[in-house]
This record gives structure tokens, C-alpha cells and sequence, in this order.
């Protein structure tokens, strides 16, 4: 057997490497290129990171001032319902009792809404007759741009009726140094003339205190309407019609006198220049206390 791991032959030399293959040139500048590349990355990140940035800075801006300004609008709209919302319900509450289909429930609410007003008058024309003492009560257009008059009733007991161009009625006179006015205008000492049109809420209030007890009592609000003559040498024509009436009847008790209170009112347009009074069945029966019998009426 050959041992062929122990010789002492001399090996052959050994064949020289390979030479090594030559670098390409694009090999050099590969490093440079990747850090170009990097930075190139780097700028493009950063800009877009400051452009979300302000795009959520300015949306949070906007936000907020869009918040204020509704807070605000809301806060003026709250204001506005919370002192005007009860006006309005009492005027539409008006209106609607000069719906002449509403039932007895309806009619008593309208009789406890005009009785609550009636009161308030009364007690404003208490008060502005003791400021002026017993001077004439005209509102300036400073201190109300609207048109209104309340009315105290003057003692014309005795006196024989005056009417209008009706003859069958009896007009109350009331007593101007002592009533508010305001653009509304007085034709004699019965008649208010209206000087700008619109809708007004017109009331009055008749208390009699004596009278025959088996006739029924009444107080209406009367309207006069002048149309032009054809001849300048007639006066102008009247129409004189009934707005609207309210009736009473005196209960008389032994020992102690009969009393009635008559109340009406409503809306109604009304024009320039149309007249306006009260008429009683008898000058006699009316209880002549101002804050018993009084007349009015404003601009809605």
C-alpha cells in the first residue's frame, strides 16, 4: 500500500491568482450620489412638515374666530328673543281676538289681556299726569316714534249730546290737559284724527253708574270717514260707521246704586285724517272717574 500522505517528493508551485478585474468609473462616484440623494429627501420632508404645520395652525385659527363670531351672533339672537319675544306674542294675541269666530274661552283670555292692559294705562297716565301737573301731555317724536293717545274722560254731566252726523248718539268729550298723545291728533273736544296710517289697536272703557236698569248700556267706538266734495263750495261728506260695541247692564241691589263696566277694542287699518270717538246711549249714566271711563288707542 502507497502512503500518500508522507512524500518527500517536492510539490509543484502553485498557479498565481487572478488578476483583479479593473473598477468602473460610475463605481467611484456611488457614495456621492447616495448622500445627494439623502439630502434631496431631507428637504423635500421639511417642507412638507412646515406646510402641515401651518395648515393646522391656520385651521385652528379659523376655527376659533368662526366659533366667536357664531358665540356672539347667538348671545345677540338670545338677547333679541328674550326682550322682544313677549311683545310679540301679546301682539299676536291681539290680533287674533278680533277674530270674530273665536269661542267664549278665547273671548274671556282677550277680556283678561285687555283688563291687564287697561291697568298699565291707567297707571302711566297717573303717573305722567303727576310729572306735568296738569300741563298738556304730548309725547315729543324724541321720546316715541310711533303714534299713541290715552284719553281721560271730561265731566259732562248735564250736557246734551253732541254725536256726530249720527244724531242718535251721545259722544264723550275728554279732557286733553290731562291725556297723552302722541301724533295723533284732537278734533274737538270728542274726536281723535289720525295723521299717520297703519294699523292701530283701538279700546275704550264706559263704567255707568246709574240709568235705567231694564236697558242695556253701550259703548262703541265710532269711525268717521271724509271723502272729498264734488263742489268746492259743500264740505267734505262723512261716513260714520261702528268699529266695534260692548254692552252692559246695571244690577241694582236695595240700598246700594247699580254699577256696569262696558270694555271693547280691536285692530283696524286706519287712514289719514279719519276721526275717531266714543258714543254712549246717555251722557247721564256714565261715571265720569278717569280711571273708570277712558279712551285709546296705538300704532302697532
Amino acid at each position: 500500500m502507497i502512503n500518500t500522505y508522507h512524500t518527500s517528493m517536492p510539490l509543484p508551485p502553485l498557479p498565481p491568482p487572478p488578476p483583479v478585474p479593473p473598477r468602473m468609473a460610475g463605481h467611484s462616484s456611488r457614495p456621492e450620489a447616495r448622500k445627494s440623494h439623502h439630502h434631496h429627501h431631507s428637504t423635500l420632508l421639511w417642507l412638507v412638515s412646515v406646510v402641515l404645520v401651518l395648515h393646522v395652525l391656520l385651521s385652528c385659527v379659523g376655527f376659533i374666530y368662526l366659533f366667536d363670531r357664531g358665540h356672539q351672533a347667538s348671545l345677540q339672537q338670545g338677547e333679541f328673543h328674550e326682550k322682544y319675544f313677549d311683545d310679540f306674542l301679546i301682539l299676536k294675541r291681539l290680533k287674533k281676538c278680533d277674530d270674530n269666530t273665536l269661542d267664549d274661552q278665547s273671548l274671556l283670555d282677550c277680556k283678561q289681556l285687555l283688563d291687564t292692559f287697561r291697568n298699565v294705562m291707567a297707571k302711566v297716565s297717573q303717573f305722567h299726569a303727576s310729572q306735568t301737573e296738569g300741563r298738556v301731555a304730548m309725547l315729543t317724536a324724541d321720546q316715541f316714534h310711533g303714534a299713541l293717545a290715552h284719553m281721560e274722560v271730561s265731566n259732562t254731566h248735564g250736557k246734551t249730546c253732541k254725536g256726530g252726523p249720527n244724531k242718535n248718539t251721545c259722544a264723550l268729550e275728554w279732557n286733553d290737559d290731562h291725556s297723552i298723545r302722541a301724533h295723533v291728533e284732537t278734533g274737538g273736544d270728542s274726536r281723535l284724527t289720525i295723521q299717520h296710517p297703519g294699523f292701530y289697536y283701538i279700546y275704550s272703557q264706559v263704567t255707568f253708574s246709574s240709568g235705567n236698569n231694564k236697558e242695556v248700556l253701550r259703548n262703541t267706538i265710532r269711525r268717521i270717514q271724509k271723502k272729498e266734495s264734488t263742489s268746492k263750495y259743500t264740505p267734505p261728506e262723512e261716513k260714520d260707521e261702528i268699529l266695534v260695541s260692548s254692552y252692559c247692564l246695571l244690577k241694582t241691589m236695595p240700598g246700594m246704586p247699580g254699577m256696569c263696566t262696558a270694555s271693547t277694542g280691536g285692530v283696524f287699518k286706519l287712514e289719514k285724517d279719519e276721526e275717531l270717538y266714543v258714543s254712549v246711549n246717555n251722557l247721564t249714566w256714565v261715571n265720569y272717574d278717569s280711571k273708570a271711563t277712558f279712551f285709546g288707542l296705538y300704532k302697532l
